[in-house]
């Protein structure tokens, strides 16, 4: 389904992250002046020069980098997310929506005239980076709201540092209902799994009532399938087989073998595009004849899985034909600039980037602005959704409910079952 993942991952429940270490709000530059008993005049001026210089090397080191702090030079806003590693593919689609989003809003004038630019930081959605890269950010006084990470784990590792430095981290792709949970400063568009999972399931059921179930072995893998069975009891489906696997698992045939052997309507995956694509593309040699359902699946997926990915079965909220104006006016500024059809990950990149933006607008162009601004709008942008507002959980109120979709023919279409 296109959705937020909860996203776990980068590491499995077990690993630990040692908890961040508050890093000081400046930097401190120390300038020693070794005394004497006897002053000369010469020494005093010169004394007094270096205590002028001191001063100006103090007063630099207090600043951050950038030129946004002044209220004159670019608007910045961090971003932590997966530029390399397993995970990439996620970045490329971030990308492509800020970037589309960076166009038409310095084009309408930026933020009260000011440039809106973007800091990078590679997390490949690692909470071991995701943490000093949070700590750089909130060092930064020109970044005013930081998006990401892509996933769960990533994100609620660094929570921490940015609710201590009352930084809005704008967890956009982050579904576990913990995300949001983490402090104030904590905000989400997407929808929680709490939720989102509930209605995954409730689709799902229309394919089949005996599901084989593998999902990643993360703390978010492991929250959605305790989601999926509570739901699935209620619906009386029965469950196979269940099994979790890491996720750097890239050879999921034993998996697959023991899924087709307890005699599934359904196999399936709760993983990330990519553990799609490898599943649907070993699935026929592990002699699974069963329909396949992805918690996630791209066009990047599809294309990886090549004719395996037919039939396929996910959910989606986006849909690229709709006949909606502001979606037709996306989907046409999208393929001018890039050639193709925007997939969900590069709406939900876009649209993050202009709530962000619309934000600083309402609120002013500055961290307690941002919040304030997220805070008190009733008409927050979103091509995905129409305008909509936050509830008290920093969540969106009334988000679309999903619906199936199954490949045909290489593209996703609504699925009847």
């Amino acid at each position: 389904m296109w959705r937020f993942p909860l996203f776990p991952l980068f590491s499995s429940g077990h690993c630990r992250v040692r908890p961040p270490v508050r890093a000081p709000a400046t930097r401190r530059c120390h300038v020693f002046i070794r005394s004497t008993t006897v002053i000369s005049s010469k020494r005093r001026l010169l004394i007094g020069a270096l205590t002028t210089t001191s001063l100006l090397v103090l007063s630099a080191c207090g600043e951050g980098s950038g030129a946004s702090a002044d209220g004159t030079g670019p608007v910045y806003f961090g971003v932590s997310a997966p530029v390399t590693g397993q995970y990439a593919e996620y970045g490329k689609f971030y990308k492509q929506g800020f970037d589309l989003a960076l166009d038409q809003i310095n084009a309408d004038g930026g933020i009260n005239g000011r440039k809106v630019k973007l800091k990078w930081e590679d997390s490949q959605s690692d909470p071991k980076q995701s943490v000093p890269i949070a700590q750089k950010f909130v060092n930064d006084s020109s970044i005013i709201a930081e998006l990401g990470d892509f996933s769960s784990p990533a994100s609620m590792a660094a929570s921490p540092v940015y609710e201590r430095n009352k930084l809005v981290q704008y967890g956009f792709t982050n579904s576990s209902p913990k995300f949001t949970l983490g402090g104030q400063y904590m905000w989400s568009p997407g929808i929680s799994q709490a939720t989102a999972e509930v209605q995954q399931t409730d689709e799902l059921a229309k394919f089949g009532k005996k599901i084989a179930v593998v999902y990643q072995n993360t703390d978010w893998g492991k929250q959605v399938f305790e989601i999926f069975q509570k739901r699935a009891e209620k619906l009386g489906l029965t469950v196979t087989y269940s099994s979790a696997y890491l996720p750097s698992t890239t050879d999921f045939r034993p998996l697959l073998i023991k899924a087709r052997d307890s005699k599934p309507d359904l196999v399936y995956d709760i993983g990330y595009d990519n553990d799609a694509a490898a599943i649907l593309t070993q699935a026929p040699k592990a002699g699974v004849t069963a329909k396949i359902f992805t918690e996630q699946l791209t066009a990047t997926g599809i294309k990886l899985a090549g004719e395996n990915a037919e039939g396929a079965l996910t959910t989606a909220t986006w849909f690229p034909n709709s006949t909606e104006p502001r979606v037709k006016a996306f989907t046409k500024a999208f393929k001018a600039k890039y050639g193709h059809v925007p997939g969900a990950f590069e709406v939900y990149a876009y649209d993050a980037l202009t709530q962000l933006v619309h934000a600083a607008k309402k609120g002013g162009a500055t961290r307690q602005g941002v919040y304030q601004g997220l805070k008190s709008s009733t008409d927050l942008p979103s091509v995905q959704y129409g305008k909509f507002r936050f509830q008290s959980d920093r969540r969106p109120a009334d988000p679309p409910t999903p619906v199936a979709v199954i490949v045909k023919n290489g593209e996703q279409v609504p699925a009847k079952g």
